[in-house]
């Protein structure tokens, strides 16, 4: 009788994963639909409820301004259902960035079922800077992988995360063999991520040169031709970053230049180590992750994926504190959204990292207190998580993530 019990306490452990991870999943969905909904109504200014990106970019769609694949979608999305029509589409997008978050876990915690990686997956979406008594709930200043308001950065994110992880699977055939049908594939995700926003293959493309020039210098010029395949595939991206720039900069004062050459008002510098404000906002994103690489980084710098994010993420640091645009973007911090892409794939690193600690602890491994850094490290992801649905909650209260929330005051 116990035997015959089992399947069927397995099978239906299994289905209540399912209904649970699909419950949340259609929660989240309806939820982001509403907001973006509520976003889409706004007027759209800086201190207005639910203001946003949304309707501004669906202004440039209907002008017929295109300078990115979302504006070829929002477009039909909005004849097709008016403003629910884009509400919809963009709830789709953060379903697609959660999935593939879950996807790329797989090989942190192989044995785990699907609906609990898309569980965790889903958790990990909702999580922001953290909050702190001095740094409230405030969206300006801080570096995080979710996004509510810019609906380019909504459909980038997915995208950027499939590239990457087929980055990852391209480069474990350097040293064998290049998979040229995995290497097209990578290639077409890369050039589709930077025709939604060009954020990740800014740093992308640098990061990798570094990755093959030190891959040149240790083989000896043995594996030249992997190489120059492989530094080939963001030429397409290259190109397509040009086109957007021609529309984007057309003035002739307009483009991008080194901070040091450009007179700004550090008050209004909203990212950055210029104010206050700013400071506490980076400090504020990267709990979590420093306490991964503090607590756990023996374990995280053994992993390929979490080295290569990592510098991913500090080149695109880098470029947003050296360079801005000029003219009157100069205080629109775009390119802050190379950190923002980033560091959406150093936090799946990150957790990947801090999941196989946990797996390792829960095998029989004790040395060097694992168990109480593990616990630490869980304990700041879960603080970004709390921080983030409260974030959440008082963005659909009508909040403009635009001004200080709750506590902060300048």
């Amino acid at each position: 009788p116990g035997r015959g019990r089992t399947p069927l306490t397995k099978t239906g452990k299994r289905c209540a994963l399912w209904a649970a991870a699909l419950l949340a999943l259609a929660v989240f969905a309806v939820a982001m639909a509403w907001l973006h909904y509520q976003q889409l109504c706004s007027p759209g200014g800086g201190a207005d409820p639910y203001t946003s990106d949304l309707g501004q970019h669906l202004g440039f769609a209907r002008q017929g301004m295109v300078y990115s694949t979302t504006s070829l979608l929002i477009g039909p999305a909005y004849a097709l259902g008016g403003r629910w029509g884009i509400a919809v589409l963009l709830a789709a997008f953060h379903l697609a960035a959660v999935g593939v978050f879950a996807w790329g876990l797989r090989p942190a915690v192989p044995r785990w079922p699907t609906p609990a990686r898309l569980l965790l997956s889903l958790a990990v979406c909702l999580a922001q800077a953290v909050w702190m008594p001095r740094g409230g709930y405030w969206f300006q200043g801080t570096v995080i992988g979710t996004v509510y308001h810019n609906t380019t950065y909504i459909m980038l994110a997915p995208f950027a995360l499939l590239a990457v992880l087929a980055f990852y699977r391209v480069w474990g055939g350097m040293r064998t063999k290049l998979d040229l049908r995995m290497w097209f594939v990578y290639t077409v995700l890369l050039t589709l991520s930077t025709s939604f926003k060009p954020s990740l293959v800014f740093a992308f493309a640098p990061a990798l040169l570094v990755l093959l020039v030190e891959d040149l210098i240790r083989t000896r010029g043995k594996n030249f031709r992997q190489e120059f395949i492989l530094g080939c595939s963001v030429l397409p991206s290259v190109a397509l970053c040009l086109i957007q720039a021609n529309v984007l900069f057309q003035e002739e004062s307009s483009g991008i230049h080194l901070i040091f050459t450009v007179d700004f008002d550090r008050h209004r510098m909203l990212w950055g180590p210029f104010n206050e404000a700013a400071v506490l906002g980076l400090l504020r994103s990267f709990v979590f992750v420093g306490a991964v690489g503090l607590l756990l980084g023996r374990r995280a710098w053994g992993s390929f994926r979490y080295r290569f994010s990592l510098l991913t993420f500090c080149v695109a640091m880098a470029e947003a504190l050296l360079l801005v645009e000029s003219g009157e973007r100069l205080y629109h911090a775009n390119l802050w959204w190379g950190p923002f892409i980033c560091f959406w794939a150093f936090l799946l690193e990150s957790v990947s990292v801090w999941l196989r600690a946990c797996a390792e602890w829960r095998a029989g491994q004790r040395e060097g207190r694992l168990g109480l850094r593990a616990a630490l490290c869980g304990g700041a992801l879960a603080w970004h998580i709390v921080s983030g649905v409260c974030f959440l909650a008082l963005l659909m209260q009508g909040y403009s993530y635009n001004i200080p929330i709750q506590t902060y005051n300048l």
